[in-house]
């Protein structure tokens, strides 16, 4: 049975790999995005499976047009929301901070409550996340983004314990890349980086599985927990050493 997924920001990187794999196996993908020439590339790749919408998260009424588009697909079985923003900056109260918690927070909050509110009325389905490897703690170089990640980490891990409890018929996933090679990978890291095809399988798999976290790829794992485990002294000694990660030429 072909399933009807939707995916918020899946015109480039993680979001597109995972529209992409999805629409190859037959099933109906709603794409949303900012850039109008890069949705009209995958409707034009797969026209009898893609449906989008030109939108940006961080619009007011983004809460209307996703309805619209879960409609015109008469309806949806899975969210997922690769939609994100991360600007490096130093200082607190940047013009990048407010961007940041607008597309971050905001536009992801007020996505998953529509999207919540119809799987209610639906009686079941499936909201995924994708978070990052930087929740886990904070950073003096993307302060905004750090936090966000771990609001989105936080919000997600509530809303799958509230809909257990309840019995919502609701499966909640959070995806938690490391480095990808994509245009959000700044800063040229190259130190565990996974193409985004091998990460966009590696997500399918932890979404098909209906698993509730999944590190992308594995061996994040590893460095999720060391973050989470060191002693302040040490951590804020790695985070403003003088050592940069090795550069791409």
């Amino acid at each position: 049975m072909s399933r009807h997924v939707l995916i918020i920001g899946g015109t480039s990187g993680l979001g597109k790999q995972l529209a992409i794999l999805y629409a190859t196996e037959g099933c109906q993908v709603g794409v949303t995005g900012r850039r109008g020439n890069l949705l009209q590339e995958l409707l034009q790749q797969f026209p009898d499976n893609i449906h989008i919408c030109q939108s940006d998260i961080t619009d007011k009424d983004i809460s209307g047009k996703i309805m619209e588009l879960i409609q015109a697909m008469n309806g949806i079985d899975i969210l997922i929301i690769t939609a994100s923003m991360v600007e490096l900056n130093q200082e607190p109260g940047h013009i990048s901070d407010t961007d940041t918690i607008s597309t971050n927070v905001t536009g992801f909050t007020r996505i998953i409550a529509a999207t919540w509110q119809y799987f209610l009325t639906k009686g079941k389905g499936h909201i995924v996340g994708v978070t990052s490897i930087a929740a886990a703690r904070g950073n003096k170089n993307a302060p905004a983004y750090h936090a966000s990640k771990s609001f989105q980490s936080a919000y997600l891990e509530s809303l799958r314990i509230k809909a257990k409890h309840d019995k919502k018929g609701i499966t909640v996933t959070e995806l938690i890349p490391g480095y990808m090679d994509t245009a959000m990978g700044k800063g040229g890291r190259i130190f565990w980086m996974a193409s985004v095809e091998k990460a966009a399988r590696q997500s399918k798999k932890a979404i098909d599985g209906k698993r509730a976290r999944a590190f992308i790829t594995k061996r994040w794992w590893l460095a999720y927990h060391v973050q989470r485990l060191l002693p302040a002294f040490i951590y804020d000694r790695l985070m403003n050493g003088r050592w940069k990660l090795k550069q791409k030429n």
